[in-house]
């Protein structure tokens, strides 16, 4: 009675439109009044779920993300991508999105690839001649790619919930995410063709060096992270803290960035640093009582007698994930299903860093589909044109980024080849 009393008042506080954190806290309330718990578990979960040390990364991604986007960073990466790849057919679109993937190995974060780089990409691509919903739709779509290079905020998010090594969901990332950009960037260039648009000269290789060597540190970033996190040097917090120290170093070395800046960041970084914590907190003890009424074990039962086990749930996991992304946000669905999912799929032999990656990936196509996703409202905004129009432009590239949710899920090599190779000991 106690459970079914916790997902009804769920289920009503959600329909009511009360915020997530807030409609997980008062059905968890319900359950400890009706059922046989210590109330005082309430507030002992929260502050257990709170307590851990890898959370401290969270903020400290958030915050080099800040850094590097004042700090200029945002216009060097983009021209830099322009001579790569500026000559190509559909010329200023693979610049957008290798602009992304550059980035995301710095924000780890698809809001701030949108908001930090969109607005260049988009005033470039327009007055290139590209339709603006074309721009936005590239622009948006590219932006996937953020939480899943490393380092990526939703990795340390999943990880710290189900003890998973976060290293090895970094590593994880690495193939997916460039898989994302290339398959996009095959898609751009048929897709490219009728708008018409004629691509830029091809840069000289002096150009192009010349343009690395300028712009090395920015792009070193990722390397750096990793490196130090393959190498045992830094935990995932000190390469939070590194990551902040690095972004601020290049970004005053260029001279974009003063100290008159640093407000703005921190209160930025702290405001979105809080919504995590909060759901988080809020969400421990009902992810908690989910579990210990056996939800995960019953569901992975029946994925056992369906005949196909882990195969029928990780396909149950990207239909569920999907299409609960177009209606929650994506922070508030990790916090809620990564106990149960991690639980079905530990009794179902699915490697969880293998599982992770799935689900960040699940979670970021939420970002670009109607009718929540953020991205699209934020490119709709920078673009000046009807939300309808992007949400039209933006559904095709949804192709490539499914072809490669259904290769990683699939083909789990993908996502655990380069941890076996760089992580042996995990």
């Amino acid at each position: 009675m106690a459970f079914t009393a916790l997902l009804i008042t769920f289920a009503i506080f959600m329909a009511m439109g009360a915020p997530v954190a807030l409609a997980m806290g008062f059905a968890s309330m319900v359950y400890i009044l009706l059922g046989d718990v210590m109330p005082s578990i309430f507030i002992f979960s929260m502050v257990e779920s709170l307590g851990g040390v890898t959370l401290l990364a969270i903020p400290f991604f958030v915050l080099a993300g800040e850094i590097m986007n004042v700090g200029g960073v945002t216009a060097r990466i983009f021209h830099f991508a322009g001579l790569l790849v500026g000559h190509i057919r559909g010329g200023l679109a693979h610049v957008n999105i290798l602009s992304s993937l550059f980035f995301a190995g710095i924000s780890g974060s698809a809001v701030a690839d949108t908001a930090g780089l969109g607005r260049i990409e988009i005033n470039a691509m327009t007055k290139a001649g590209y339709s603006r919903a074309f721009s936005a739709a590239v622009t948006a779509a590219s932006s996937c790619i953020g939480p899943i290079i490393p380092p990526s905020i939703l990795m340390v998010l999943y990880g710290s919930m189900s003890e998973v090594s976060i290293p090895a969901l970094f590593v994880g990332g690495l193939i997916p995410g460039l898989l994302l950009g290339a398959f996009m960037m095959i898609y751009v260039y048929f897709a490219s063709k009728k708008e018409g648009v004629v691509p830029s000269e091809r840069a000289s290789l002096g150009e192009i060096s010349r343009s690395f060597i300028r712009n090395a540190p920015p792009l070193a970033t990722p390397v750096v992270i990793l490196a130090g996190l393959v190498f045992g040097i830094v935990t995932p917090t000190e390469a939070g803290v590194v990551a902040v120290f690095y972004a601020a170093v290049v970004s005053m070395a260029y001279g974009d960035m003063n100290w008159s800046n640093l407000g703005a960041m921190l209160e930025e970084a702290l405001i979105t640093t809080t919504q995590i914590m909060f759901i988080l907190g809020m969400s421990s003890l009902f992810g908690w009582l989910v579990t210990t009424e056996q939800l995960p074990q019953a569901m992975a039962q029946f994925f056992q007698g369906s005949g196909y086990g882990h195969l029928a749930f990780l396909f149950a996991v990207n239909v569920i994930l999907l299409l609960l992304g177009t209606f929650m946000s994506l922070t508030s669905i990790l916090v809620i299903f990564t106990p149960t999912l991690v639980g079905m799929g530990t009794a179902l032999g699915v490697d969880p860093v293998h599982l992770g990656v799935v689900v960040v990936l699940n979670l970021t196509v939420g970002l670009i589909t109607p009718p929540l996703g953020w991205c699209l409202y934020i490119v709709t905004e920078i673009a000046e044109i009807r939300f309808i129009d992007t949400a039209r432009a933006i559904l095709p590239f949804l192709i490539p980024i499914l072809i490669v949710l259904l290769l990683i899920t699939y083909i789990p090599g993908l996502v655990l080849l380069p941890g076996e190779l760089l992580l042996p000991s995990r």
